[in-house]
């Protein structure tokens, strides 16, 4: 309920700022990581994007910054490369097990543990603002590191989906 609250607070919020047209919000299908992103770009050739992932039993939050090339072949399509960190929030276990020991009934409980992971990101990809359209497209891969008990690595690819205000 209150992510809700946040996305429809911060769609609300975001035109009375005034940043008209340069910043975007809408959904990341990822592999690893999907959710809600927010996009705002300084003078077009460089931005900040923030992506809100949930998953089951985790929540992260990554912060990136990046930096736009356009194709001059195709107007409205750009690469772009860019890097940044995340914190991530993971609850573990909540379960039981019942077994059998020398016809005795054991019941093993295993109550939640809650882990807190930060990170950097890298991200590459492609972006394609539709003409005369509000919104834009961007396909990308975005490998990570995840520095708990040693640093472990991950990459994740994504396609989002934005409306740009």
């Amino acid at each position: 309920m209150r992510i809700k609250l946040l996305i429809v607070s911060i769609c609300f919020l975001l035109p009375t700022l005034g940043i008209a047209q340069n910043t975007g919000i809408g959904i990341r299908l990822g592999g690893l990581n999907s959710g809600l992103t927010i996009k705002h770009s300084g003078n077009g050739t460089n931005a900040i994007e923030g992506i809100f992932s949930f998953g089951y039993r985790n929540f992260t939050v990554t912060g990136l910054y990046e930096k736009y090339v356009p194709i001059k072949s195709t107007p409205g399509l750009n690469w772009f490369v860019g890097g940044g960190a995340h914190i991530g929030f993971y609850r573990y276990g909540d379960r039981y097990y019942i077994y059998k020991r020398h016809g005795n009934v054991v019941y093993v409980d295993e109550t939640h543990t809650s882990r807190t992971v930060g990170g950097l990101d890298g991200i590459l990809g492609l972006n394609y603002k539709f003409k005369d359209a509000p919104f834009d497209i961007s396909l990308d891969i975005k490998p990570f590191v995840d520095f708990f008990e040693f640093p472990t690595g991950y990459f994740d690819g994504g396609l989002s989906f934005r409306f740009l205000f």
